[in-house]
């Protein structure tokens, strides 16, 4: 009896199996794991570490595709990319590889002077079209004898998408991390790529730092179309700043910061999809005087209307309407010294009412979008304790997650309470942001491992129990 109870829990989990398929959870980098109800606010003080895998060499923020059907069976893969251009799956279930592919890159030329912020190594970004709040409910199967369409857009299996220090887009086979098409010519080599954003068939890309010889740009590549265009967009003579890259509204619209020390302003920017062309665009009107972190703008859902969450380096936060973003719905005074890093975060909790959470020099903040006739405007309802170094916040069933110096710590959505803290479970400072699925948490750190949290009680082929 129990064993057959144990296969229809298992069958359930294999049916009902959530992705995290992107940096931020979403195109609209909203952080929220919309279908993780496994945390709860009372029995997240027992997470502990399930395990941790050693990479080659610095390794990005893991995804998660939730069921892939292997010759072994199904599979929960755990994927990420490594800083010497190399790829690994592994079975998220029991901690071991299922394929590591190491892409094939053109010779580089290593400039001669290389600028301050482009010495350190940068993971591959790696990334597939979806979002965390998708469920994969079944697999199907092609019909007897259908003829298989040639590799011009995401797959429904889960294509990931790479970018080699070469500067080339790989399209990777989730079964065996082959390259599926030929690899195509997408930014400058050496550069600096922040996380990929894939909507409509189309990737898109921001470099940072001047990497590569390069202006930062915002730069797009339709697989789609036979041309294999890339398409480019300076930053307008800045920096692109945020570690989430870009965000994409419903309608395709792409949305990124950029920071402008001539003009001395921060400025969103709204670029048409496929194109780049400007469409409109948002100036802080602030004095800039040098070029600090800055925060992904969020999109969220706000009264039947996307709305745009920015921040400016004075500490000053955003609501903007992406139809007319020139005058802002809502503007603060200066909230955080130093302003916002990384990216923002959005969800709705059972109430209906609408959060953002943003993190600063001193730590975590979460506020409540409200109504004021009509327009949404933001009040800070919690600090958190002091956390230095805080990553992008994740939020999963009223539990907000968030990378810090001192580990991975669990705080209340609602109050900003400290739910929870890995203590001496991890070794080094955290590398990039958070992955949330099927009820395992994962980031990489600075010592190239691959951390995964979890309930050690609910994985009893770790424990050999």
């Amino acid at each position: 009896m129990r064993r057959n109870l144990a296969l229809i829990a298992l069958t359930c989990m294999l049916l009902r199996a959530a992705d995290w398929p992107t940096v931020g959870g979403s195109p609209q980098r909203d952080g929220w794991a919309k279908s993780e109800t496994a945390f709860t606010k009372d029995n997240v003080k027992g997470l502990e570490l399930l395990y941790k895998f050693k990479a080659g060499s610095a390794p990005s923020t893991p995804m998660v595709l939730g069921r892939l059907i292997t010759y072994l069976g199904f599979k929960e893969m755990l994927v990420f990319a490594d800083s010497s251009d190399s790829a690994y799956s592994l079975d998220a279930d029991l901690n071991r590889a299922i394929w590591k592919a190491h892409f094939s890159t053109e010779p580089v030329k290593t400039p001669a002077v290389i600028p301050e912020g482009c010495r350190d190594l940068m993971p591959v970004p790696i990334a597939m079209a979806g979002s965390s709040t998708a469920v994969v409910a079944r697999t199907s199967r092609p019909a007897p004898g259908a003829v298989a369409t040639p590799v011009r857009r995401p797959a429904r299996g889960g294509e990931f998408f790479a970018v080699s220090s070469d500067g080339y887009l790989h399209i990777v086979n989730p079964s065996t991390g082959e390259d599926r098409a030929p690899a195509m010519q997408f930014v400058p080599p050496n550069s600096k790529v922040s996380a990929l954003n894939i909507s409509d068939n189309v990737v898109y890309a921001a470099t940072l730092d001047g990497c590569g010889g390069k202006a930062d740009s915002m730069y797009a590549l339709d697989l789609a179309s036979d041309a294999n265009k890339v398409v480019a967009q300076p930053a307008q003579g800045g920096s692109i700043v945020g570690s989430e890259g870009s965000a994409i509204g419903q309608d395709g619209f792409v949305y990124a910061q950029a920071r402008n020390l001539n003009g001395g302003n921060d400025a969103v920017f709204a670029l048409q999809p496929k194109t780049l062309a400007v469409n409109d665009y948002f100036l802080t009107k602030t004095k800039i005087t040098e070029l600090g972190p800055g925060a992904t703008p969020v999109i969220f859902n706000w009264a039947g209307s996307e709305v745009i969450a920015a921040g400016g380096s004075d500490g000053r936060l955003f609501l903007l309407d992406p139809k007319a973003m020139k005058v802002p719905l809502f503007e603060s005074e200066p909230i955080a010294a130093g302003g916002f890093h990384n990216a923002f975060a959005s969800w709705e909790d059972p109430e209906k009412l609408r959060w953002l959470y943003a993190s600063s020099a001193a730590g975590v903040i979460g506020f409540r979008v409200e109504d004021r006739s009509g327009k949404p405007v933001l009040t800070k309802v919690w600090a958190s304790a002091a956390l230095a170094s805080a990553s992008a916040p994740v939020i999963a069933n009223g539990v907000v997650f968030v990378l810090a110096s001192n580990g991975l710590n669990a705080l209340d959505a609602s109050t900003g309470k400290m739910l929870y803290n890995s203590g001496r479970a991890i070794t080094s400072p955290a590398r990039g942001g958070l992955a949330i699925a099927n009820r395992r948490i994962y980031f990489s750190t600075q010592d190239n491992n691959v951390y995964c949290f979890g309930f050690l009680a609910e994985q009893p082929q770790l424990t050999g129990k």
